[in-house]
Parts: structure tokens; C-alpha cells; sequence
């Protein structure tokens, strides 16, 4: 579960507190005593959710314990459809052959199954910088092999000695 980080019930230490019952409703300022008296009775908490100053804060009549568990599922649940986002890289080589080609060509399917857009990089080394065209056409070819599933993010851009581009999945 979360931390606690709000004050409940004889936490509170203000002398007055604006209540607000269980379902939103505005049940005025009373003595925080009295305030207590009703969350008892009604089986749930006070939970101090902002203050005023040291005299009169606000509160809720609320089950707190079932509030830190509901807001601990959704952070999960964000957590996990944060994954589904997450951007995979491919590296090509300008050296590479058919197979290895295929090869990356179905970890790139893979991906799009999973619904991840996907980065590819081809960095060319020494002697290769000289084949810029060749390796542009090595990517533009492997692109092309991947049409049915992701379509193009932005073109090809070379940073340095290596080639980026970005394909997003078709919807």
C-alpha cells in the first residue's frame, strides 16, 4: 500500500473542521469532537484533506483504507499501460545479410503484436561512411518490408554517423 500521508481521525489537530460526508454533501463547520462522533457512527474515518489555518480545516468522512487501496490500483494499472508504449529499437548494419534482415524483420512483427511503435538505427563505422546511399537504401528496404504494420514517423535522419528513423503502428 501507499505511505499515509494524510492525518485521520484523532491525528487531526485543529479544534473546528469543515465536513463533507461521505457522498460529497457539505455538512458545515463543527467541533472536530462532533465530527469524529459522526465517522464512528458511520463505521469509516476522518480524513483531513486541507487546511484553512490551525483553527478550521477541511474533512471528509470517508474509508480511508479502501481510498489508499483504490488509488493504489489505478497507479498499477497506469504503470502497466505505460508499457505498452514503450518504444523498441532495431540496429541495422550495413553489413547485413537477407537472414539477419528476416530475423530483425520478425522481432519488429513481434513488436507490433504487442503494440510497441518501433526506432531503427543503422550506424555506419570507418570505412562504411562512404556508403551513405547504400545504407539508406538498406533501411528504405527493410521499411518497405514492414508497411502492413507500421507506417512511417518521420523520415530518415542522420545524426552523426548514425541513421534514425521512427515508425508508429497503422491503426
Amino acid at each position: 500500500m501507499g505511505q499515509k500521508d494524510k492525518r485521520i481521525n484523532e491525528e487531526i489537530r485543529s479544534y473546528t473542521v469543515n465536513v463533507i460526508g461521505v457522498d460529497w454533501e457539505k455538512l458545515w463547520v463543527m467541533p472536530t469532537a462532533k465530527a469524529l462522533q459522526l465517522a464512528a457512527d458511520a463505521n469509516v474515518d476522518l480524513v483531513e484533506i486541507g487546511g484553512m489555518n490551525e483553527w478550521v480545516t477541511i474533512a471528509k468522512i470517508m474509508d480511508y483504507w479502501k481510498f489508499l487501496f483504490k488509488q493504489q490500483k489505478n497507479i498499477s494499472k497506469s504503470k502497466s499501460n505505460s508499457k505498452r508504449n514503450e518504444i523498441k529499437t532495431l540496429r541495422l548494419t550495413y553489413k547485413m545479410w537477407d537472414h539477419d534482415l528476416e530475423v530483425r524483420r520478425n522481432q519488429a512483427i513481434k513488436f507490433a503484436k504487442e503494440g510497441h511503435p518501433l526506432k531503427i538505427n543503422l550506424m555506419l563505422r570507418w570505412r562504411e561512411n562512404h556508403f551513405e546511399k547504400a545504407a539508406i537504401e538498406k533501411i528504405e528496404q527493410f521499411i518497405n518490408s514492414l508497411t502492413d504494420i507500421y507506417k512511417l514517423e518521420w523520415k530518415i535522419i542522420k545524426t552523426g554517423t548514425v541513421f534514425n528513423v521512427m515508425l508508429s503502428l497503422k491503426k
